[in-house]
C-alpha cells in the first residue's frame, strides 16, 4: 500500500477508497475456511486490501477474541493458535493496532506458559519501560 504522509493524503485517500474496521468473524472464516462461501469474501478483501484498494484495521480486541474463539471453541492447540495469530498480526498490508506488542507477545506466548493476555501486559509494560501492578506471582516473576 502506498505511504501517506499528509492528512490531506490520509483524507483524500479515505475519501477514494474504503477503510474497514474487522471483525473476528472474518478473519476467523479466513483462517479456519470452515464456511466456504464467507472465507471467498474475507479472502476478496484480503486481496483487495494487498492490491491498495481498501484499508484493514484490526483493533486490538479482535486480536483477544480470536485466541479465545480459536482455543476455548475450536480447541486449537497452542501452537496452531500462535500460527493463526502470527499469520494476520505479521500481514504488513492490514493495519493491526499494537502489531509490534503483539509479536512480542506472541514470542513470550510461544516460549513461557502463561495466557496470551498475561504475555501481552508483559510486553506492553517491557515497551512502556513500566512495572506490572498485579497479584498473580507467576506473572510478577517474569517481570
Amino acid at each position: 500500500m502506498k505511504r501517506l504522509d499528509s492528512i490531506s493524503q490520509i483524507k483524500q485517500w479515505g475519501r477514494m477508497n474504503k477503510i474497514y474496521i474487522v471483525d473476528a468473524n472474518i478473519i476467523l472464516r479466513f483462517l479456519l475456511q470452515d464456511v466456504i462461501s464467507q472465507f471467498n469474501q474475507a479472502k476478496k478483501i484480503f486481496m483487495e486490501a494487498k492490491n491498495g484498494k481498501v484499508k484493514l484495521i484490526i483493533p486490538q480486541i479482535v486480536i483477544f477474541e480470536i485466541n479465545f474463539t480459536l482455543k476455548k471453541f475450536y480447541n486449537l492447540e497452542k501452537e496452531d493458535i500462535i500460527e493463526k495469530i502470527g499469520q494476520i498480526v505479521s500481514t504488513e498490508y492490514i493495519e493491526v493496532e499494537s502489531r509490534k506488542l503483539f509479536l512480542m507477545a506472541i514470542g513470550l506466548y510461544r516460549r513461557k506458559n502463561i495466557s496470551f493476555v498475561d504475555c501481552f501486559l508483559i510486553s506492553k509494560a517491557e515497551a512502556e519501560e513500566a512495572y506490572l501492578f498485579t497479584f498473580d506471582q507467576k506473572l510478577k516473576k517474569l517481570q
